[in-house]
């Protein structure tokens, strides 16, 4: 996809996109008001490398000054430890479980320092701050007398190794008095004497440094009690659900899209269709009441749909330069796809260039082309094809002096199918060249039945007509494989049906194109439609059409764009409910507010 197929698939679902953010903003707003204020208290720890013991005479313990932040991180964990939760726990008579106050806590350091920030949440100001004290001088006292067990600990083995050398020194005197004065026995309790003495200086430092030993933290920033709540931030919490809200409705948009599996542009139609072109892009009407099928083409020659039928008609005679196309199949893949629509304009525009047209109706099953011209279907094609009747008495002019002849389809046969792809449908078709500059069929879809594809081995050429968001990529191209099947030559595709407001985005430039240029001043001098097709300006009759009462005809859609869109009516709906819940929920906490029912206080307890 291009940057184009974003925007346009943006643009389409935006309905969907502003729901989403409207939605996510508003219930984080609601959120954010509902929740209970919560304060913070905020200590700060000191963490020393030496104690102030071992600045004076050095330190038999752990100098991270080679490693400072593998250091200070250790302290970090350590005051978060299960016993110094307990411990201000039970200080403070919290009632609460280890995990729960860890869950309140935040211990982090201060950037490169050796300060370690202590943070406390509760809904009660002071408990924050006492929770942050007390964590925080447990932790000093923890550290103090951890670092005072392990120099009383170093302490005792040297008062025990003092012992050993004093009775040593006791020995040595007790041998020279009992053997005399010698040069060994001088130097043994020289050796003896100077251990001692080390010792006992070593004994003396311990003892010292137990004293002065204050542990590896210390407070510098006691938390003060907080006047203002750190949450809610309604501001910020919306902010951030506008901008949730929009990657949710990006999101659902972009997964809308590629759920629906129907055809979006032109090149995707061209691609299904073995390469050959759109010949044309036909709009959507709207149709006066109780009307589901019209010749647009004659009665409303200024709209934009009877613009499109003739560039339609142009396209078909430039590829015709050679004039090796006559018979012309108007075909589509699924019913209500405007193929029979279609099929009657670009007959009716053929003859209003001067051309001699016979439009010849095959859809036995559901026959329509005599609601476009007026003509009745007594006898038709299949009276023709079974001898019944001859061609000449078949053959009926509409109500117009063009050279346009209708063949319509007759009764139904027992054998559409085999009697479509007969040798006698085929010299049919033989004798209407005769005649005809362009003989345009009308066969029903080909996927519901295969007398389209019987017939369309004796044409000369097969437009496939789509229907603008509703046929499917599996359908057309499923369509396209049966025509190659039967050695059909497809010669483009049709675009019918396309709504201003929908999201193809191959087809968008067709709005521009078509979008207002001639609908007023050309409808206002157009032919009466109730001539079909004949000369004459009608001013007030024409104007006065304009403003009669319209309404759509949309034909039955198919059975995956049914889910698709089923999808997104659930969604909506769900966003919807949703919107007046968060609403009335906003209407209601603002009145709690103002007239003090205390509301939202008892259900928050």
């Amino acid at each position: 996809m291009e940057l184009r197929d974003y925007l346009n698939v943006i643009r389409a679902r935006r309905w969907v996109i502003i729901q989403a953010v409207v939605i996510v903003a508003l219930a984080a707003l609601v959120a954010s008001l509902l929740q209970a204020p919560v304060y913070e208290g905020e200590a700060k720890v000191l963490i020393a490398e030496k104690g102030s013991g071992t600045e004076l005479f050095g330190s038999i313990g752990l100098d991270f000054s080679s490693q400072p932040e593998r250091g200070l991180q250790t302290q970090v964990q350590l005051m978060q430890v299960r016993p110094l939760l307990e411990n201000t726990i039970r200080t403070l008579g919290l009632g609460i479980t280890p995990e729960q106050l860890a869950g309140r806590v935040t211990v982090s350091a201060v950037g490169q320092t050796n300060i370690v920030r202590i943070t406390a949440r509760d809904r009660d100001p002071a408990r924050a701050a006492e929770i942050a004290n007390t964590l925080a001088e447990e932790f000093v006292t923890w550290s103090r007398d951890y670092k005072r067990e392990a120099i009383n600990a170093a302490a005792d083995e040297v008062s025990t190794r003092l012992e050993i050398a004093k009775d040593e020194i006791l020995e040595i005197g007790r041998r020279i008095q009992s053997e005399g004065k010698s040069d060994d026995l001088t130097a043994e309790l020289a050796i003896a004497t100077g251990s001692y003495t080390q010792l006992a200086g070593k004994l003396e430092e311990l003892r010292i440094n137990a004293q002065l030993e204050t542990g590896s933290g210390r407070v510098v920033s006691p938390a003060a009690e907080a006047t203002a709540p750190v949450e809610p931030r309604p501001a910020r919490n919306t902010a951030l659900g506008l901008a949730v809200g929009l990657v949710f409705g990006l999101g659902m948009a972009f997964l809308y899209e590629y759920l629906d599996n129907t055809l979006k542009s032109s090149e995707e139609i061209e691609t299904l269709l073995g390469g050959a072109p759109v010949l044309g892009l036909i709009p959507a009407e709207k149709y006066d009441k109780d009307q589901k099928r019209r010749t647009t083409i004659l009665t409303h020659p200024g709209s934009a749909a009877a613009e499109a039928y003739r560039v339609l008609r142009n396209n078909l005679d430039f590829m015709n330069f050679e004039h090796n196309i006559t018979t012309l199949l108007v075909t589509s893949a699924a019913p209500a796809e405007g193929k029979s629509t279609v099929a009657a304009n670009l007959a009716a525009g053929l003859a209003q260039a001067g051309k001699k047209v016979v439009l010849v109706a095959s859809d036995f099953r559901k026959p329509t082309t005599p609601q476009f011209f007026g003509v009745n279907n007594t006898i038709g094609l299949s009276d023709v094809l079974t001898g019944a009747h001859s061609l000449k008495a078949a053959m009926q002019r509409p109500d117009n002096a063009m050279d346009l002849l209708i063949l319509t389809s007759g009764k139904l046969p027992p054998n559409p199918s085999e009697l479509l792809g007969s040798q006698k449908m085929r010299d049919l078709l033989e004798e209407l060249k005769g005649w005809a500059d362009w003989v345009i069929i009308d066969t029903p879809p080909l996927l519901a039945v295969a007398d389209g594809a019987a017939v369309a081995r004796w044409c000369d050429g097969v437009v496939m007509v789509t229907k603008g968001g509703v046929s499917t990529r599996e359908a057309v191209k499923k369509a396209h494989d049966m025509l190659e099947n039967v050695g059909a030559r497809t010669l483009g595709g049709v675009v019918w049906g396309l709504d201003s407001r929908s999201s193809s985005s191959g087809y968008g430039y067709m709005r521009g194109y078509y979008g207002g240029y001639y609908s007023y001043a050309d409808y206002y001098n157009a032919p009466d439609p109730d001539v079909h097709g004949r000369s004459g300006k009608h001013g007030a009759k024409a104007a006065a059409a304009m403003e009669a009462p319209r309404e759509v005809y949309v034909p039955k859609k198919s059975a995956a764009r049914k889910v698709a869109e089923g999808v997104g009516r659930v969604f909506g709906i769900m966003l919807s409910v949703l919107a007046i819940l968060l609403i009335a929920a906003l209407v209601a906490y603002f009145l709690d507010q103002a007239l003090g029912w205390g509301l939202v206080a008892g259900l928050l307890g």
